[in-house]
């Protein structure tokens, strides 16, 4: 056994176990990771659909609702480690990574009562991914807020709309790219100025 699977054996349930195979014998590309009892399944964009199909058609997945939608923004470029704590050594850069955005999709059997996630990743400079709300009518919302949130474009929805933000914003508030601060905002006619300029 390899060492992988003595890890996902000692965090998955029997049940989850079970469910992790069959999905990876239906996808063998599957990346699976399991932690504190949770699946997660790491898929391809190109196989996200029928990944979901198969997740909802299937009898034994049977994931008749997509629960959540959501996504986190990992900017690219090189990472600066500090070791002057713990070393006394100066900072120093290492990599230049690709920036990327994970969209998570959590999915739940109401049949079989488990629930797990696929995590699809994209580059954050050209965020597209094929819309799921063929497969799953609720995707339609969440795909508007990570749109709205993170600027992942899903090809294919019926109205990708910004649906938190006011239709003119300018960029997308989720992402770690987005300026902290000093942005003046209107709400309903009322102005808020940005955080460095309110007084408390």
């Amino acid at each position: 056994m390899r060492d992988l699977d003595v890890e996902l054996a000692v965090q998955l349930d029997d049940r989850l176990a079970r469910l992790r195979d069959h999905l990876v014998a239906a996808f063998p590309g599957l990346e699976v990771s399991g932690f504190r009892g949770e699946l997660t399944l790491v898929a391809e964009p190109a196989q996200l659909v029928d990944l979901l199909a198969f997740s909802r058609d299937d009898p034994e997945v049977r994931c008749e609702f997509l629960a959540d939608l959501s996504g986190v923004h990992w900017p690219g470029g090189p990472r600066v480690e500090s070791a002057q704590e713990t070393t006394g050594w100066p900072s120093y850069a290492t990599g230049d990574e690709q920036g990327r955005i994970e969209v998570d999709y959590i999915l739940y059997s109401y049949t079989h009562n488990h629930r797990f996630r696929v995590r699809v990743s994209v580059p954050d400079d050209a965020a597209r991914l094929p819309t799921a709300t063929a497969v799953y009518s609720s995707a339609d919302l969440m795909e508007r807020e990570a749109w709205d949130m993170f600027g992942v474009v899903f090809e294919g929805h019926p109205n990708l709309e910004r649906i938190l933000m006011p239709e003119d914003w300018q960029g997308h508030p989720q992402r770690k790219d987005y300026p902290l601060g000093g942005v003046e905002v209107m709400y309903k006619g009322k102005t808020v100025p940005p955080p460095d300029e309110r007084h408390y």
